[in-house]
């Protein structure tokens, strides 16, 4: 498409090998339940599987948590990009840099207030608990609302008896 613009953000590789130790959880979660019994996340599986294992480890998933295969992983989707996309249509963003460089190169008005960080560790750490609490504690959210109406039919039905012995 000619008028596509590509943004590519740019980092310490180092860095954002570690950083993705802490994502990559999220990279299984497709297959295991309840999200497999999820249709529309079935047809995401194969995608999710290429951008979470296959482009970060260079083609090499089984090695999804080491470090230096991860830091080659970035570099070659880094040039990858970089020979793909032409100059013109390309920005390299570091987002130290702020809104100014991101605008311009969109053709947009620079907005007030501060360039938000909202990739903040600490967040990102609490989604990919939760998704993986969801795939251990789902037989619960199933099997709770069916014990307490177990236990309140039954509860009910004692009633009935007591009142029954005492007439």
């Amino acid at each position: 498409a000619p008028d596509v613009k590509v943004i590519l953000t740019v980092r310490d590789k180092s860095k954002w090998a570690r950083s993705w130790l802490s994502v990559v959880p999220v990279a299984f979660l497709l297959n295991q339940r309840p999200f497999c019994w999820i249709k529309s996340a079935q047809e995401l599986a194969a995608l999710n599987t290429e951008i979470m294992l296959n482009i970060p480890t260079n083609g090499h998933p089984e090695l999804y948590d080491d470090i230096p295969t991860l830091e080659d992983g970035f570099e070659a989707w880094t040039n990858f990009v970089r020979d793909t996309v032409p100059p013109e249509k390309l920005l390299e963003f570091d987002v130290r840099q702020g809104w100014v460089p991101l605008c311009k190169f969109l053709g947009d008005s620079v907005p007030e207030g501060k360039f938000p960080h909202i990739n903040d560790r600490v967040v990102v750490d609490v989604i990919v608990k939760v998704f993986i609490a969801v795939t251990w504690v789902w037989p619960l959210i199933v099997a709770l609302p069916i014990l307490a109406a177990y236990f309140l039919v039954r509860r009910c039905l004692l009633k009935g008896t007591e009142k029954d012995k005492i007439n």
